[in-house]
């Protein structure tokens, strides 16, 4: 496929941070500080199985009292891995034990007769910010089985204040398809723009994940929306408005902007995971917006390290800044607190680098999108505002938009006439949205 190169110097301006007040910044430091309190425990878990099945590892916080009664521990926390391989949790400093069981059924729920790792208590994990546990190997005996009658249902959490979730774990505050409205005072703009400064709030008093806007239904296909930076799902309203709601059920990620995109990435691929063992589907399509572009590439790369159990047919990018975006270099060198999603934005920053390339015996190799994958990238650039000189859409350049890494793996492009936002709410960009939905779902 023939790559464009835009030519550079069509507008003059100046690309530059908005150097805010120092109470902003201030806020951010806080809010960093109370996201690093959080410990990190992580490992490894195998199990002796011929048919390959799900594996579900789960979080279990001792609350004081005799260790051998079992209303003295709460499952916090789980993480589904589709084959043997590596897990992760963030949750505030306590005492945990770890269970973990092949999910031979696949539907997130301990059924008695499945293999099952048991918590020891000789082994518990002592948590807190300064010592992390990041190589606690669970091994899954063929027969081993839980102390406890009945069924543990692991995808399910007892309904908790934020200010009592702060005492249990990141990953459970997550929503796994909250049904709701585009008109949700969660997705306003005021709580979309704060979460780049005061991400931990946003996490326990919004609530990042994925919501639908209907309950689930077989006998439709699911397209995730992916929104960008201060962005929030109501951005796709005019998309989602002309989607055929006969045939797909619109899902939208919500999160917060000023985490690294490393660890969104990492949590989109675990909500779809645990979504996937509720509901079953065996298919969707993704569909991102700016800088949701970056976190869903980097989903679709953790899709392929795994044995996925559902398939991605249809990729759509829109006005990505796949080459990242020189005012997060500006905010890195001159602001009184950095950002966290700043350090991944910036020019040829270690995760940018990391979507496109893998280092293989000393030189580097291009990192393709799993097979199967068909990505159409749309960019913008129409120009609103000055940007230094540069072809832009008025927020991204058509350089970072047409970033040679991105192309390589894309079927197609198509440019777009408009700004950076107005794209979303054009009737050409719905017409091949749905075309090429259409086109992907025979």
């Amino acid at each position: 496929m023939r790559r464009l190169y835009p030519s550079r110097g069509c507008w003059r301006g100046a690309v530059a941070i908005l150097m805010l007040g120092g109470c902003v910044f201030q806020d951010v430091r806080v809010q960093q500080t109370k996201m690093e309190t959080f410990c990190r425990i992580g490992g490894s878990v195998s199990a002796p199985q011929e048919a390959p099945s799900p594996l579900m590892v789960g979080l279990i916080r001792h609350n004081e009292g005799a260790l051998d009664d079992p209303e003295k521990w709460d499952l916090v926390d789980h993480f589904v891995l589709d084959s043997p391989g590596r897990w992760m949790f963030r949750a505030s400093p306590g005492t945990y034990g770890l269970v973990a069981f092949a999910d031979v059924n696949a539907d997130g729920i301990y059924q008695p007769g499945e293999p099952f790792m048991a918590v020891d208590t000789k082994q518990l994990v002592s948590c807190d910010s300064v010592h992390p546990h990041s190589e606690v190997a669970l091994f899954i005996p063929a027969g081993g089985r839980s102390r406890l009658d009945g069924e543990i249902d692991f995808m399910k959490f007892q309904a908790r204040t934020p200010s009592a979730q702060v005492q249990q774990s990141l990953g459970a505050a997550t929503a796994y398809g909250v049904v709701t409205t585009l008109d949700d005072p969660r997705f306003s703009d005021e709580h979309a723009t704060n979460s780049l400064w005061r991400p931990y709030d946003f996490i326990f008093d919004v609530g990042p994940g994925v919501y639908f806007l209907e309950p689930y239904d077989a006998r439709k296909i699911p397209v995730l929306f992916v929104h960008g930076i201060n962005g929030t799902p109501k951005n796709f309203r005019f998309l989602v408005k002309h989607l055929d709601r006969t045939k797909y059920q619109p899902w939208l990620y919500y999160y917060p902007s000023g985490v690294r995109l490393s660890g969104l990435a990492d949590h989109l691929d675990q909500t779809m995971k645990t979504l996937q063992l509720q509901y079953g589907f065996t298919q969707y399509h993704v569909i991102a917006h700016s800088m949701g572009g970056l976190v869903s590439r980097g989903f679709l790369l953790r899709h392929q390290s795994g044995q996925s159990r559902a398939r991605v047919p249809l990729y759509i990018t829109i006005s990505t800044p796949w080459a990242g975006h020189k005012a997060a270099q500006a905010g890195v060198d001159h602001a009184p607190a950095v950002v966290y999603v700043w350090n991944d934005m910036v020019p040829q920053s270690a995760y940018l680098t990391d979507l496109f390339f893998s280092n293989h015996s000393g030189a580097s190799v291009h990192r393709p999108l799993p097979a199967g994958v068909r990505h159409h990238l749309l960019f913008s650039f129409k120009h609103r505002g000055a940007m230094a000189g540069e072809c832009s859409d008025g927020t991204v350049t058509l350089a970072s938009q047409l970033y040679g890494g991105a192309q390589e793996d894309a079927s197609r492009l198509y440019g777009f006439d408009e700004t950076h936002m107005s794209i979303l709410d054009s009737v050409d960009t719905s017409r091949l949205v749905n075309r090429l939905l259409n086109d992907a779902s025979p």
